[in-house]
This record gives C-alpha cells, structure tokens and sequence, in this order.
C-alpha cells in the first residue's frame, strides 16, 4: 500500500525536498507585542525566497508552511464565528491553524474542493481570508455553504477572516488517525519567522539543495537553514515508531509459526508411530499400502480441519488488537490466512505421510511386534 496516499489521495511526496527556516528576531523584528510574529522585513524575505526559488531549473512549486504534516510540530488556535454567541459556549473552538505561502497546495498536489488557494494579491493591507479543509467544513457549517462565512482568533477585537476556499484534508498528526479540522492562514497576514520551506521538483528534489541553500543565502549571508530531507523521509521518520513495533511482531510471529510447525510435526509423526501395530495388523490381514496411507492421511486431515477452524476463529478475533497498529491495509489479510493455513497443514500432513510410509514399507510381522 501507498504510505503517501495515506497522507492526501493521489499525493505523491518522492519528489518533494523540505527543509526548516528560523529567521533571528533581532534582524527580523516583530510588531510591538507580537514577539512570536515576524515584521515587514520576515514577509518581504519569504516571499523573495519563494519568488527565487520557485525559478530555479528543475523546480514545479515552492512554498512555505509553519508547521508540516507529520513533522512532529503542530499548532492551534481558538477563534470565534461570526454570528454565534461565544458566550454561551463553555469553551471557545480551537482547531489546528497552518500559516502558509500561495503555491502550498500545489505542492503537496491538495485539491481545491471550492473557492481558491492564495494568491499574492492577500497582502498585509487586503481583505483577510483564510482556507479550511473539509474536516472544518463539516464541523462548524454541516449544512451550510462553508465559503463566505467569517471568524476571528481575536474574541475581545474580533478581526474577521472571510473562508475563501476549501481544500482536501491532510492526515498532519499520525498516518492511523483521521485528518483534524485545519484552517490556513497566508504568511503576509500572520507573517512567522520560523517555517518550513517545501519544494516539488520535476527531478531527484536532492539535487536541489545547493542551489536553494545559495539562493537564500544571497538574500541573507547569515540566515542557516537544517533539517534538510524529502517528504518521503518526514513520513517515513514518523511512522519508526510503529515500524520497529511491527518488526518486532513479525519476528515473534515467525518464531512462533516455526515453534508451531516444530510441535505440530512431532505430535502428528507420533500420533501415527503409535498407530504402528494396528498398520502391521491390517498389512498382515491384506491391507495395500495405499489403503494405509489413505486412512493415516484421512485421519490427519480430519484433525488438521478442526485444528485450522479454531485457530481462524481465534485469529479473526486477535485481529481487533492488531488493527490499531496498521493502517493502509484491513486487519483481515486474506494472503497470510491462506499462506499460514497452507504451512501448517502440510506440515501436518507430512508429519503423517513420512512415518505411514515408512510403517507400510516395513515386515508386516516387525510392524506388528511394533509396542506389542
């Protein structure tokens, strides 16, 4: 299955480089008040960036985001709707909020639901406007046109941002749990100085690097950038967790497919040993060898029956517990049922079919003397 589409359906993300931004505040100095917000000086350098990188050769869209999906880092914020006493609510919505540049959507390929994305005519001086996704959509207006409808995250001096768009949802916290309620700012109305720079490229996005390191540092000589890595690895690094989980498990399931095979082969090859006077009895008599084997065989594919309906019934109850660890694929794998089922019930059979033969083979007359 697809990591990536678990993400955003149709998002591809092997082509996408990432890397992180902090611009210092003392070059960067925020309004008064405001110390976690950047200045005319934070929105004019992202904008510079994104303008110069998004022309470099190679590179489809570039964009900036405050906090990117399962990156580990998350934002929220309260806000009141236009229209609803927030005094009658014992708490104020708070969903996750996203600061971004225009071409953010582009490049993790969302789709436009309604409205419009950004453009860079939402300035600092127009209109504010904010996008939400479809999760917010059906939280705060369920049977109500999204678009148009306002809110503010200031309740005392409400400024309101008018819905200009709805966009696709995005998993952002973990790859198992539904998408959450998200609604995006543009960076030149709530200007950040620590974001996330994110590039889809037409080539390996690797081979990007250097030029997008040289480009900002001709904006500014001093500004670093880190954690440079694709899309892929992001999603990757935030999925370890339950992959060494899984690892660990499917050792274990090995060393006990293998336990059970050990002991499934010993008890069967015995219960037949034990049968060895009774095969020498029925040889003596006129018996064939393939008339043994058929009732040895028989008999075993009787027990291997009743032993595989109780452990798919056991399975398919076991399956509650595993479900929380996948996601992408049903707990219910009809492959490894088949294929596990196939192992252990010719294992069975085998642990049967070896010693009949042997037995069949042998002096009637030793074969009855056999536990005699």
């Amino acid at each position: 299955f697809s990591r990536l589409q678990a993400v955003n359906p149709g998002f591809d993300s092997h082509n996408v480089l990432t890397m992180e931004l902090a611009l210092p505040q003392l070059k960067y100095p925020p309004p008064a008040n405001d110390d976690y917000l950047g200045g005319t000086a934070t929105i004019n350098f992202f904008a510079e960036a994104g303008r110069r990188i998004a022309n470099l050769p190679g590179v489809e869209h570039a964009a900036f985001v405050s906090a990117l999906p399962l990156s580990g880092s998350n934002n929220d914020f309260s806000f009141v709707i236009e229209g609803r006493n927030s005094g009658q609510e014992k708490v104020s919505p708070d969903e996750e909020i996203r600061v971004i540049t225009p071409d953010y959507f582009r490049v993790l390929q969302t789709p436009l639901l309604q409205g419009r994305f950004f453009s860079d005519s939402d300035t600092v001086d127009s209109s504010k406007v904010i996008i939400i996704n479809r999760a917010f959509a059906r939280k705060y207006w369920p049977n109500e046109d999204a678009l148009g409808k306002r809110i503010s995250i200031n309740d005392q001096n409400p400024q309101w941002m008018t819905v200009v768009g709805i966009v696709g949802d995005i998993k952002h916290r973990a790859l198992e749990l539904d998408a959450k309620p998200e609604f995006y700012l543009p960076h030149t109305q709530l200007p950040s100085r620590f974001m996330v720079l994110a590039v889809r490229s037409s080539q390996d996005p690797r081979t990007l690097t250097q030029a997008i390191r040289r480009e900002l540092l001709s904006i500014d000589p001093d500004q670093p950038v880190a954690n440079v890595r694709t899309l892929e690895q992001v999603i990757s690094d935030s999925i370890g967790p339950r992959r060494i989980s899984v690892v660990l498990l499917g050792v274990f399931a090995g060393v006990a497919l293998l336990l059970a095979s050990v002991g499934i082969y010993g008890v069967m090859s015995y219960l037949v040993v034990q049968r060895t006077h009774e095969i020498g009895v029925r040889m003596a008599l006129g018996a064939q060898a393939r008339d043994v084997l058929t009732l040895v065989i028989g008999h075993a594919l009787k027990l291997v029956g009743i032993g595989t309906g109780i452990g798919l019934l056991l399975a398919l109850i076991s399956t509650r517990a595993l479900s929380a660890l996948l996601y992408g694929i049903g707990a219910f794998d009809l492959a490894t049922f088949v294929l596990v089922t196939a192992v252990l019930a010719t294992i069975a059979l085998l642990a049967s079919y070896v010693p009949a033969l042997r037995a069949s083979r042998a002096d009637p007359m030793i074969a009855i003397g056999h536990n005699g």
